[in-house]
């Protein structure tokens, strides 16, 4: 395999910054379906790239945890990495990472994470789907 070859990665990452329309709560907070959807977004390119273009489906989600609230304007970094594998399935570790942290005021700096803080963590199944036959 040539070492440009990135087609089955086992680990790949999402940047995004939360926006107005990732959330509907008060106070700018983003719901846990957001990261939810994250996971998912970052996961969805490992099966991509193994799959010739084509999707894995979400089977599961072995366990979330959200351990620090987000809110609109934070900057994350979403990693994604295969832990196991089975004939048509894999296990895919997540975590989300803030690098900035939004104001919680009006007037306030947004706060540079040094490190970076683990805002949330999952491990969900996905599935190769079943050739026609």
């Amino acid at each position: 395999m040539d070492a440009h070859d990135d087609t089955f990665l086992e680990r790949t990452t999402l940047r995004v910054r939360l926006g107005a329309q990732d959330t509907h709560y008060r106070e700018y907070l983003i719901p846990a379906a957001t990261i939810l959807r994250l996971f998912a977004d970052c996961s969805t390119e490992l099966g991509l790239r193994e799959n010739n273009g084509h999707y894995n489906l979400l089977a599961s989600y072995e366990r979330a945890d959200f351990l620090l609230p987000c809110r609109v304007g934070d900057y994350l970094e979403i990693e994604a990495e295969v832990i196991s594998r089975g004939t048509r399935s894999k296990r895919v570790g997540l975590a989300a990472y803030r690098h900035v942290a939004a104001p919680e005021h009006d007037g306030e700096p947004s706060r540079i994470c040094r490190p970076p803080e683990l805002v949330a963590k999952a491990v969900l199944v996905s599935v190769k789907p079943k050739p026609n036959a």
